[in-house]
């Protein structure tokens, strides 16, 4: 099985404004760096997290998805290799939603199995995506849903799973809920990946953004087989807002 990653980076970031770079490149702990030989501590930038679960858990391949003024970016990442993978660039020239940023990727994929991320985030535990994968793959499923308790269920997409794992519902950032898990990260199969393209040729942007919870919402509809896995320990920050990433700062800045 081969395995590829998709990572939407061509947000503004417009919550961290006026900060002057990405915010995927907003410096969040530090990393052992070997300088002339010896190694010292160095500033880590926040999208490093997840691009090291990914490759920890198999990608071999990268998919950087960037937008306007995002150039820093390849910059830093380069073709990946640094950091044991390969990575290559598409640009999302008109940002109207998640799908259309994944589907840039879909005509250079060869039928792999996808792990997703948010690169302005850090989650735990540092084996997630393995695991993720590992239940994936065991469960044929067609897409698994990394799921993590919040109590701010206004901001995420929120998931109902029966006894089983089996995703019943989804919604999109309700105002009010019950519901107590968000879905914070993914593996889908080459069907999932077939299955929103399949959906954005049949209902193209009109004005209203497209978000990844209408592919998964369809994906039900079509009862493909759709797994959410629970981490109940796990950590989801996202950095995104002062808030978030003034925890992140305490947490790994030492």
């Amino acid at each position: 099985m081969k395995i590829a990653a998709i990572v939407p980076s061509a947000g503004r970031g417009s919550r961290l404004l006026p900060f002057p770079c990405p915010k995927e490149l907003f410096p969040v702990g530090y990393q052992d760096v070997e300088i002339n030989g010896a190694k010292e501590k160095r500033p880590k930038v926040v999208s490093q997290y997840l691009i090291e679960h990914l490759v920890r858990a198999g990608a071999e391949r990268v998919f950087l998805i960037l937008g306007d003024g995002k150039g820093d970016i390849m910059r830093y990442y380069g073709d990946g290799k640094r950091f044991g993978t390969n990575i290559s660039y598409l640009y999302q020239e008109q940002l109207h939603g998640m799908p259309l940023a994944i589907d840039l990727a879909r005509p250079f994929l060869n039928d792999e199995t996808i792990l997703f991320g948010m690169p302005d985030t850090i989650i735990q535990p540092l084996d997630l995506f393995s695991t993720l994968l590992d239940y994936h793959v065991r469960e044929a499923a067609d897409l698994t849903l990394a799921l993590f308790p919040t109590d701010n269920p206004s901001k995420f997409g929120m998931v109902e799973i029966d006894a089983d794992n089996n995703v019943v519902r989804q919604v999109d950032k309700p105002k009010q809920t019950d519901l107590r898990l968000m879905w914070g990260a993914c593996a889908w199969s080459p069907a999932f990946t077939a299955l929103i393209g399949e959906y954005l040729d049949k209902s193209p942007f009109q004005g209203k953004e497209i978000v990844l919870g209408d592919i998964f919402d369809e994906a039900l509809r079509r009862k493909m087989t759709v797994k959410g896995l629970a981490f109940e320990d796990g950590k989801y920050i996202d950095i995104g807002t002062t808030g978030e990433l003034n925890l992140a700062l305490q947490q790994f800045n030492f």
